[in-house]
């Protein structure tokens, strides 16, 4: 690991020793400079989950990544930097069911700090753009909308906040596991009709007070507004403009063809 090649990535020029501030800063440099995206799904690619793959391809190749790749590197540079990061596995949430994924869907971490235990996620495209504090209850605005934590038994839930109600994004445990846990799950999203990864060709960046969206023919730009509202744009787009739009406005540039898609998911059989 280049650490001097990563904080160049993310737009920093050094990190100093583990502390509250140096985290959310480095937390919040990462989710403002690599975009959530899963576009080697869809131009001839695969994703490997191995720590030096990702590292070539976030900081080298300048991509973004799902949330194994991306918070997989976010879990190396807190390794390297010594905050003793402990890797957790949660279940989002579909919006349409309205029922959670199964075991390693999303994977975060978790840091502990000044006495308190902080939720990391880089790697979700409406998620956290910095670190959360583990309390039950906690509600906090961000540049990006307002979250808030519940736990129920064992259970956490992060949940945002749609106007004047709240959405739960994704539950997790405490449980602790390792990096390689999450491989059959990483699998399943490149291949599997009922994953959100294999139906659809995104890349989202979240932006300060805002994000953007690349989904199949469209460019979704988001403006979020105080208290939770946001106010959402749409502009269509044709296969010649994607790859320019790509490179112009996410820095991204694929080997690849791709192929622009975005199909309904189909839900999991029940058991």
């Amino acid at each position: 690991m280049d650490l001097k090649a990563y904080f160049k990535r993310v737009n920093m020029t050094d990190s100093g020793p583990p502390s509250l501030s140096a985290l959310r800063e480095l937390h919040r440099h990462h989710v403002l400079s690599v975009p959530a995206e899963n576009l080697d799904i869809h131009s001839g690619g695969k994703i490997i989950l191995e720590m030096p793959w990702i590292y070539e391809k976030i900081v080298v190749r300048k991509r973004g990544g799902i949330c194994y790749e991306s918070n997989g590197l976010f879990l190396w540079v807190l390794e390297e930097l010594g905050y003793h990061p402990k890797v957790l596995s949660a279940r989002v949430r579909n919006k349409i069911s309205c029922e959670y994924g199964p075991q390693f869907d999303h994977l975060v971490t978790m840091v502990e700090l000044e006495g308190r235990r902080w939720l990391c996620d880089v790697g979700f495209g409406e998620g956290i753009i910095d670190p959360i504090p583990l309390e039950d209850g906690w509600e906090e605005e961000q540049d990006n909308g307002v979250f808030r934590l519940r736990v129920e038994t064992k259970t956490w839930y992060l949940e945002r906040k749609d106007g004047n109600l709240w959405r739960s994004l994704f539950s997790f445990t405490l449980d602790e596991y390792t990096f390689e846990d999450f491989k059959e799950m990483c699998e399943y999203h490149q291949t599997s009709p009922s994953s959100i990864f294999t139906c659809k060709s995104l890349c989202s960046l979240q932006l300060l007070r805002g994000r953007l969206t690349y989904m199949g023919h469209r460019l979704i730009t988001t403006e979020f507004t105080p208290g939770g509202g946001c106010v959402k744009s749409t502009r269509d787009l044709t296969d010649d403009e994607i790859p320019d739009l790509l490179r112009d406005r996410f820095g991204i540039v694929l080997k690849g063809k791709l192929i622009p898609k975005d199909e309904d998911i189909i839900p999991p059989m029940s058991c």
